[in-house]
């Protein structure tokens, strides 16, 4: 029997969200955006980000997760940091999607999407990296991607113990980053098949065109 769910998160407590530190929502350390996938200073920066569950559209959560009710939300959300997870898991087959907003504030003389690219490019380093991977996790593909905000990356991973395959896709808004977890595995009441690569990954990518083109559509 398969158990959908959905919960509408403020990302402070999230175990998706990131740790964040430094003014802004920066990063603690800074990084060139010259290595960095379609870095440019391009779009309107915002103060504040929408709710996240109801950003991505019903049609692609119903795809990618489909069954889980995303009605069921928290109310208190961060002007600056939104979050929302969509959650189906059964015996034989699990799904989940998890999709985060945030609006990078400026830092003394530094704007908000320059602080925002310095953050990108460092998750960037580290996801493709593997930190923050629990130690069956391998990374198993990267990749910087065009046509998907002002710069975009998807990495692929994993997990063998659990056989779960999961895509993480970042893209950046001007000064708003929009990070996607998409995973899943299949046949899961014997050893477990993972979401392939390319199930993954264009999941992602698909939710982060979609909540893209939404927030572009109100900017």
């Amino acid at each position: 029997m398969l158990v959908a769910a959905v919960l509408g998160v403020v990302a402070w407590g999230s175990g998706f969200g990131r740790d964040h530190d430094g003014p802004g929502l920066g990063p603690s350390r800074a990084a060139s955006a010259e290595n960095s996938p379609m870095s440019s200073l391009q779009g309107s920066e915002r103060d504040v980000v929408p709710s996240a569950c109801d950003t991505l559209s019903g049609k692609v959560a119903d795809k990618l997760v489909p069954g889980a009710d995303r009605s069921a939300t928290v109310a208190n959300q961060s002007d600056v940091h939104s979050e929302c997870a969509w959650g189906l898991y059964g015996s034989a087959r699990s799904r989940q999607l998890n999709v985060e907003l945030r609006a990078i504030g400026a830092d003394g003389g530094t704007s908000g999407t320059e602080v925002a690219i310095r953050t990108f490019d460092d998750e960037w380093r580290s996801d493709r990296d593997g930190n923050d991977l629990a130690d069956s996790a391998k990374v198993k593909d990267s990749r910087g991607v065009t046509g998907v905000g002002e710069q975009a990356y998807v990495v692929y991973t994993v997990d063998g113990d659990d056989g779960v395959g999961e895509a993480v896709a970042n893209a950046r808004l001007a000064n708003v980053l929009i990070t996607i977890h998409y995973s899943g595995g299949d046949e899961r009441e014997t050893k477990g098949v993972p979401l392939s690569s390319g199930a993954a990954t264009d999941g992602a990518l698909l939710a982060a065109r979609d909540v893209i083109s939404k927030l572009e559509s109100h900017s």
